[in-house]
């Protein structure tokens, strides 16, 4: 950011117990997490679900999908503090955007990211592989 003032709107917490993490999360404005390998990223869902809208980078599995199934998480070129900063920056200048981003990041957990839903998407996995099976050997 270009305020030097802003210096002092940053924190890093460094790890946490998880309860203590998804609070840090849920208080925050944003959550910005610029990481180059998440499988998923469970962090991201985490914060969302508080209404904080998140930042991640492109071309990582877990950002990617999550950006797939809906808004609340902004992608950003990987190795690129410029267009990191410029996002921040943006999202920081921009209340609207921002409080927008925090209802879509809700409404997207609420929507895809349920343990109800996860399970229903297991059962039907597990009935298109046995259905597979059974058609492979002509049953």
């Amino acid at each position: 950011m270009t305020d030097p003032s802003a210096n002092d709107l940053v924190e890093f917490r460094g790890q946490l117990p998880p309860q203590h993490a998804v609070a840090a999360a849920w208080g925050s404005t944003l959550f910005v997490l610029p990481s180059v390998d998440e499988a998923f990223g469970v962090a991201y869902v985490e914060a969302m679900a508080g209404g904080v809208p998140a930042i991640g980078c492109c071309g990582e599995d877990g950002p990617e999908e999550i950006a797939a199934c809906g808004g609340g998480i902004v992608l950003v070129p990987p190795g690129d503090p410029n267009a990191l900063a410029v996002e921040i920056e943006s999202l920081l200048r921009d209340p609207s955007r921002l409080e927008a981003l925090g209802r879509e990041a809700r409404d997207t957990v609420a929507r895809e990211f349920t343990w109800e839903k996860c399970g229903r998407d297991t059962v039907a996995a597990y009935r298109a592989v046995v259905a597979a099976g059974r058609e492979a050997v002509g049953a």
